[in-house]
This record gives C-alpha cells, structure tokens and sequence, in this order.
C-alpha cells in the first residue's frame, strides 16, 4: 500500500474502535521541547511537580529508531472504573477516573503493529508531553482545567503517542488553544477544592492539584481535608461539572472486587510479594501494581 492507503487504514482502524487520531512530523519534537522549557522558566510550575513528572521526557527519536519520521498520537475513551472494597462488613465503591487503563496502550499497539508491519514500517512508544501534542496536533483542546478535550467528546480519553518511520507529508500543527466555551464558563474553577485552576493565567497551578498529591509518595499536606478526597487516584471533581462531560458521566463500569481479607492487607500495606496471589492479579489487570505502594494510603482516606 501506498502511504497515504495506510494512513487512511490506521484512520478506519481507530474509528472503529470509538478512538481518534492524529499523525504529525517529527521534527516538531523541538517545539514541543521549547514550549516546556518556557513554560517552566517562566514559573509555571512548582519545582517537586517539575522534578517528579516533566523532566523524564524525551525530545528525539528513540536511539534504536533514529529512522522515525512521523508521531501518531491517539486518544482512546474510556470509562470510569468503579471497584467493590469489602470493608467492616459492607461493600464500599471507589472509583478510578478514565485514562488509567494502561493495557489500552497495549492494545492499539498490537493493532497499528498489524497495520504497518506488513508493509515494512515500524512502531516505537515515546515519552512526550501527550496534552502539549494532542493540542497542537489539532486532536485536542484545552480546558480551563488544562485537561485535554477532543471537539464534541469530553475529557474521558486516554492518549498515547507512538514512533514511526512511515512518512508525514500533510498535517495540522497550530498554537495551543483552549475551548471558546471556557471563556465564559467557571464550573472548573469553582469545583477545584484547593484552588489549582486560576482565571488570571492559562496553566493550572499542578502543584496544587490533588491528582499530583494522589500519585505522589508520602503524607498528604494538612491543607487537603480527607472529604476532598473521591477517588483511588487521580481526580475528577474539575472534569464532572464539565459542561463538555455531560454525556460521558454515566459510563461506568465494574471492574473488580475485593474481599474483606483482600482489603484488610492493602490497607496494611503487605508487600506486594506477600498479598495473595488472586490480589496481585487483581492489581496487575488494573495496572495498579506500580502505584501498589501508595494505595494503603489512597484508600484508608476513602475507606476511613
């Protein structure tokens, strides 16, 4: 097949599946690199937020892909996740928000692997900034939240960015944008309990925000009460009062339940080696096992 054949496969592959897709040059890899070094000289982001989720990026190609020529960024939905702990005798739900769901990465990969392969192209994953691209690539805008939207389709997307040495001739690349809907809207602003988004300047204030305190390692800052806390990790209090979210706040789906023995051991913080081999499979099809020794913390506050 032609490139452009492929690339109008891709396309067929992605809407099948709910998802949407953008393909872009690689040589905007240093734009990309450029705007984060403004953003952070300028004091847009708390030095512990920078460190610990900015500075792990990679801005070229793969070393074993130096012949990567294009970036496909995809953004998949997916729902929440509601989980059944069994605590003090009754069933309690805790919900995980869209986009934690790793295995979808996997996933589509396997799918544009069965695509491009045949016709002698190859895949890579990358470490970018996925919002900065999808919005850039015209896939996405921001939010007054800074989370990324895609026209018509709310937040509850996951993205993710692949390598590929197939060829980009044409394609959208644009400034950041935020939703003309923002301008006159504050639910976000309102919402957030701690005061992250600010209508004085664009980006949020992420070292405020309670999903880099629900996915940062030790005790929780004493400004953050225990019932601003809703969910295992994450937050979603900015993304619910979301007039763009309006349709997607009812897909929910169960995923798995714990015993009462299962969850008396997470709380006490057994060593993921030590918990019961169902209970570690539980959290590996999550994809909870790397964030396992936050999660006697997460969930004491929402059990407790």
């Amino acid at each position: 097949m032609k490139p452009i054949e492929i690339l109008k496969c891709i396309s067929s592959i992605v809407e099948k599946s709910g998802s949407v897709s953008r393909i872009v040059s690689v040589v905007h890899l240093k734009e990309l690199k450029e705007e984060l070094k403004m953003q952070h000289d300028n004091g847009y982001f708390s030095e512990d937020f920078y460190e610990e989720r900015l500075t792990s990026f990679k801005f070229h190609n793969p070393t074993s892909f130096t012949e990567a020529k294009s970036l496909i960024i995809i953004a998949v939905p997916q729902p929440t996740v509601v989980l059944i702990f069994r605590w003090n005798g009754t069933d309690q739900q805790v919900i995980i928000p869209p986009t934690y769901d790793y295995s979808a990465n996997t996933e589509m990969k396997r799918r544009l692997k069965e695509i491009l392969n045949p016709e002698g192209f190859n895949l890579f994953p990358t470490s970018i900034p996925l919002k900065l691209l999808a919005v850039r690539s015209g896939l996405a805008e921001y939010g007054r939240n800074n989370i990324s939207y895609i026209p018509g389709k709310g937040s509850f997307f996951r993205l993710m960015a692949f390598f590929t040495d197939l060829q980009c001739s044409e394609y959208t690349w644009r400034l950041p944008v935020i939703m003309e809907k923002c301008l006159k809207c504050k639910a976000c602003l309102v919402a957030c309990p701690l005061g992250a988004i600010d209508e004085q300047r664009f980006l949020l204030y992420a070292g405020r925000c309670l999903t880099f305190h629900n996915e940062h390692a030790g005790d929780f800052p004493k400004n953050i009460d225990r019932l601003f806390h809703h969910c295992l990790f994450g937050c979603l209090r900015c993304q619910i009062v979301c007039p763009e979210n309006r349709k997607q706040l009812k897909w929910m789906e169960e995923r798995m339940q714990f015993s009462e023995y299962e969850t008396i051991a997470i709380l006490n913080g057994i060593p993921i080696d030590q918990i019961p081999k169902s209970t570690k499979q539980k959290l590996s099809k999550l994809g909870l096992i790397d964030d396992y020794p936050l999660l006697a913390r997460n969930l004491s506050v929402l059990l407790n």
